[in-house]
């Protein structure tokens, strides 16, 4: 998603694709992220009566040199696999007794089974720590690989906890005028609606730089620059503006705020979803395997955002 350079003559009035009903499946290993993210598949799951997938996948590991000469049996693998599986299930089960909940034990890439799995879902939840400082974050992770390839919106939970979403945990959404701020948008809005949270709609905008020796070989550059900077801030507002009303048509009981400040997407997001239980973005990146590559915004606030991030992407496989 790029926010600060909304496209010329597009609106958000793409059309948009409703949403799965399918289960919500979640990542888990039993890391301390792991159990974070599965605690908080199983509210969102409870809260949209969907049911609960926990998956557990493992790579076939090189021989254990400091253990045996030999690698474990894929039966082995797949059996281990599926007892971790059913622990985290065990686990959601305890929370939300009443809900739908199955497990998935497999044998391979846990990013592949994921994906192949994100095609019937409604969300895929993984876990990921929180680390701002780290710039080298490999885009092999399981994290970012969903981000890029998934066939349905991922929700990344950030951090050792995450609050849950309602009225004192508002929904922020980022919007332009693409076709994936429109589907960030739908997502956002139903995410509030079922917790009863307040939506925070954001488009943030930014004109040309202004190097102090421009206005000596253009002296109208100042002029120009101003234009385009009100061009950008108009279109900015016009689209937090038509996000309202297409919230209004979707789900009317939303409380909806705006914002259109000036500044780099990815800052002005975090800055307003510092006390928010979940930031929503859409992804312009083309993914699959035409272009491995992220969007420029989701991928910055994945590495950097300490709270759930969900990335809603345009494209397929």
């Amino acid at each position: 998603m790029t926010i600060q350079r909304p496209d010329e003559g597009t609106t958000l009035r793409h059309p948009v694709r409703r949403p799965m009903h399918g289960p919500v499946v979640v990542g888990y290993d039993e890391s301390p992220e792991a159990e974070t993210a599965l605690r908080w598949a199983a509210d969102w799951a409870s809260t949209r009566g969907a049911a609960l997938v926990v998956v557990y996948a493992v790579s076939p590991p090189l021989s254990l040199t400091w253990a045996s000469s030999k690698t474990p049996a894929p039966e082995l693998l797949r059996r281990a696999a599926e007892r971790i599986a059913r622990r985290g299930a065990a686990r959601a089960r305890r929370g939300h007794p009443r809900l739908e909940v199955r497990e998935l034990g497999a044998v391979g890439s846990p990013a592949a089974e994921l994906v192949a799995m994100s095609q019937s879902a409604e969300l895929v939840v993984v876990g990921r720590r929180s680390e701002k400082a780290r710039a080298d974050t490999s885009l092999g992770s399981v994290s970012f690989a969903l981000g890029m390839h998934a066939r349905c919106p991922v929700t990344v939970v950030q951090g050792s906890d995450a609050a849950e979403i309602g009225p004192g945990r508002p929904v922020v959404v980022g919007v332009d005028s693409s076709r994936p701020s429109a589907r960030a948008l739908q997502f956002a809005a139903e995410a509030a609606s079922a917790a009863g949270a307040r939506l925070v709609v954001v488009s943030a905008w930014s004109g040309p730089r202004q190097e102090p020796w421009m206005a000596d070989l253009w002296p109208d550059s100042g002029a120009a620059a101003a234009r385009l900077s009100d061009g950008a801030s108009g279109r900015a507002a016009a689209s937090v503006q038509e996000a309202v009303a297409l919230v209004e048509e979707w789900h009317p009981e939303v409380e909806v705020v705006t914002r259109a400040p000036q500044g780099l997407a990815q800052e002005v997001l975090l800055d307003e979803a510092r006390d928010a239980g979940l930031l929503v973005v859409g992804s312009r990146g083309q993914g699959g395997f035409a272009g491995l590559e992220l969007g420029s915004v989701s991928r910055s606030l994945l590495r950097q955002a300490d709270l759930p991030v969900a990335v809603v992407r345009d494209g397929g496989i």
